[in-house]
């Protein structure tokens, strides 16, 4: 039961970076359009739906933590920017 919690949901697992949920989809989008880097009040003011900021930076550790995204700390708070462009994204599918 571990290893398939693992192989499911662990860090190592190849796949996960390219299954992405609708709201990590919508917050990929807005990072794409800004072209550089972007808080978690950036994102979460760009989104076509009001999220609590929590859930913004949830969803922004988890699109970092698959490898998606890369971070950077700025004073108190972490600067995010896609590692890819859509374009190459989409040819990874």
């Amino acid at each position: 039961m571990m290893r398939f919690l693992k192989e499911r949901f662990g860090r190592h697992n190849p796949a996960s970076p390219l299954q992405l949920g609708h709201l990590e989809m919508e917050v990929m989008e807005v990072l794409w359009r800004r072209r550089g880097t972007s808080n978690v009040r950036d994102v979460a003011d760009r989104l076509e739906r009001p999220l609590a900021y929590t859930t913004v930076m949830t969803t922004l550790d988890r699109l970092y933590k698959k490898g998606l995204l890369d971070r950077s700390k700025s004073e108190r708070a972490f600067l995010y920017s896609p590692r890819s462009s859509r374009r190459e994204w989409e040819r990874k599918i």
